[in-house]
């Protein structure tokens, strides 16, 4: 007999444990939420403290402590997420360029904070604290600290004591 999530992650709040799928070898961190509807994938890797919303797909990927996942996120596989970032509604992160090319993933520096509706692009780093403006397409990398808005995202704000 199969276990249910509670029984699964005894530390873990789900929002409604019947329309929500974890799959096997997940490990989910005591004190985080999971939405309704949501699906975190097998080899999936979640801190604790971490909320993830509604409509959500997680796939193996690497998610840190105090994370805020907004509804409707896709974290795909390989990402890594660090500790104490936001992400926003409608958030989508890739991992293949398309060209036959090795997939590549993206990373989320601690403290970023990515608004709702933007893309992650295959490789970019987003750096520790830097914002990402709602609607942004992220096709480069983004400084710790700056902020960046728009498609293609362009930096708007460098960090304090930055001299781009």
């Amino acid at each position: 007999m199969q276990q249910s999530l509670e029984e699964r992650f005894p530390d873990v709040l789900f929002y409604n444990p019947a329309l929500t799928e974890v799959q096997d070898n997940v490990v989910i961190g005591a004190g985080s939420r999971v939405g309704s509807m949501t699906v975190v994938h097998r080899d999936a890797r979640v801190g604790t403290g971490t909320t993830i919303g509604s409509h959500c797909n997680i796939c193996a990927c690497t998610i840190g402590n105090n994370v805020s996942i907004q509804t409707a996120c896709h974290i795909t596989r390989g990402v890594t997420v660090e500790d104490d970032v936001f992400i926003g509604p409608h958030v989508v992160t890739l991992n293949d360029k398309l060209k036959g090319d090795p997939m590549i993933y993206p990373y989320i520096e601690k403290g970023a904070k990515i608004g709702g509706g933007s893309t992650i692009l295959p490789g970019v780093r987003i750096g520790a604290n830097a914002v990402v403006g709602a609607g942004s397409v992220v096709t480069k990398d983004v400084p710790p600290g700056a902020l960046v808005v728009g498609n293609p995202a362009r930096i708007r704000q460098s960090a304090p004591g930055d001299q781009t």
